[in-house]
């Protein structure tokens, strides 16, 4: 029927949908370090060696977030405490550093244990030492090569029932090869 007027037809109204109910989980109280070793007791008493595993881990879990705890406390403590340090330790050092009598100084580098050391104060940075350049060992070099020594004894016995160049080619760790060059060395009567 086309008049120029359509019909509008009725669109469903979407309802909400129910949201589902749900309850919040209910924190389940963890067990004491007191708790747990009585609970240890008894497994180890039962045999229960699994069981033990389990609550020696838990037991672990405890101590170490007691741990954690504790140094946290103790570093929170501290870092107030840092910047009173250092205003007193930068008034103590000023007038020295104003003065000149630092001049050659790299800095000033101040270690207080309150253990048994005595405090110590350096004044230039360290360096690091740097190893001698080159690598493998320094010990004696001997103008015979393993291979020549091979060729030469390479069929007389080693060790069990192995001869020296099947023991040798057997295996290619160093500290392997080393003590059958040694061996060698031995029996040209050069060591």
């Amino acid at each position: 029927m086309p008049n120029g007027k359509e019909k509008k037809t009725a669109q469903p109204v979407e309802q909400p949908a129910e949201e589902p109910i749900t309850q919040e989980p209910v924190a389940a109280e963890q067990p004491t370090k007191e708790q747990l070793m009585a609970e240890m007791q008894a497994a180890m008493t039962a045999n229960d060696w699994k069981l033990v595993s389990q609550v020696s881990r838990k037991i672990d879990t405890i101590t170490k977030a007691a741990e954690k705890a504790e140094v946290d406390a103790k570093r929170a403590e501290l870092d107030a405490m840092s910047e009173t340090v250092k205003t007193v330790l930068i008034g103590a050092i000023t007038p020295l550093v104003d003065s000149g009598q630092l001049d050659k100084a790299d800095g000033i580098w101040l270690s207080y244990d309150f253990g048994d050391k005595a405090p110590t104060v350096r004044l230039m940075k360290t360096t690091t030492r740097t190893p001698k350049a080159g690598g493998g060992g320094t010990g004696k070099r001997f103008d015979i090569s393993t291979e020549d020594m091979l060729a030469k004894h390479g069929e007389e016995d080693y060790k069990d029932g192995m001869n020296f160049k099947t023991a040798y080619e057997s295996n290619t760790d160093k500290n392997w090869r080393y003590a059958i060059r040694q061996k060698l060395l031995k029996l040209e009567g050069i060591i």
